[in-house]
């Protein structure tokens, strides 16, 4: 089973996505800020992540530079999820995989997960892997 996880800080949207994508046959996470959402790669890594864009203790632009510094998480696929007018410009910088608009459609999310889910990355085995003990100082000072 493929293992997702989803970060928002908005628990409503959070849930929301989550149970839709538990509903399509997928295992879940989910993580309110990025700081929580590294700890969770940490514990279990992902086939890929939906990311909200702007969130306190660690937005998305600190979070995806984190997962792309370290070889071992740089190929997980991102999703970004946002209502910034500028969304895809702002995925395409930071890094991620793709990019959906909110309001979006649930079918088209679970469309887009799933061909994410799917690539062939090397991100090795799940749960098995641990982020580098320097980056984990510099999320908990940003909180």
């Amino acid at each position: 089973m493929k293992h997702i996880l989803v970060v928002d800080d908005e628990a409503t949207i959070c849930e929301l996505v989550a149970e839709t994508l538990r509903e399509s046959g997928y295992s879940v996470d989910t993580a309110p800020n990025g700081a929580a959402a590294l700890e969770s790669v940490r514990r279990r890594l992902p086939h890929a992540i939906v990311l909200d864009l702007m969130m306190p203790r660690l937005d998305a632009s600190g979070f995806v530079a984190r997962m792309r510094m370290d070889a071992r998480y740089a190929a997980v696929p991102i999703l970004i999820v946002t209502a910034s007018y500028a969304a895809h410009e702002t995925a395409e910088r930071l890094g991620a995989n793709a990019c959906l608009t909110k309001p979006f459609e649930l079918d088209e999310l679970v469309a887009v997960v799933g061909k994410l889910a799917s690539q062939p990355a090397q991100v090795g085995a799940v749960g098995t892997h641990a982020l580098p003990a320097a980056l984990l100082p510099s999320v908990a000072a940003e909180g």
